[in-house]
């Protein structure tokens, strides 16, 4: 099941209309201390379950969360030169 109103949606609704260059580099740098991911850096669902916290109830709701935010967080990226976006294998 998908969430089309409620909480999540209204989270992520919030967040594409927030998400910038200087807000991503904050949230990683944030995330950085905390420590990077295996592989080096933060992994894009980590980033996106720290905005959504407990509204994604299940891996099912984050990676809806992340498909509605990949494209605002990929271009917020272009926008800091010291942080990349790679897609995975």
């Amino acid at each position: 099941m998908h969430p089309t109103s409620g909480p999540l949606w209204k989270r992520v609704a919030s967040l594409q209309a927030r998400i910038t260059p200087d807000f991503v580099q904050a949230e990683i740098e944030a995330l950085l201390r905390e420590g990077e991911d295996v592989g080096g850096g933060v992994n894009a669902v980590r980033l996106i379950r720290r905005w959504v916290g407990d509204l994604a109830q299940s891996d099912a709701r984050l990676m809806w969360a992340y498909d509605r935010l990949k494209p605002q967080l990929r271009t917020a990226l272009e926008g800091v030169a010291s942080l990349h976006f790679f897609e995975g294998d």
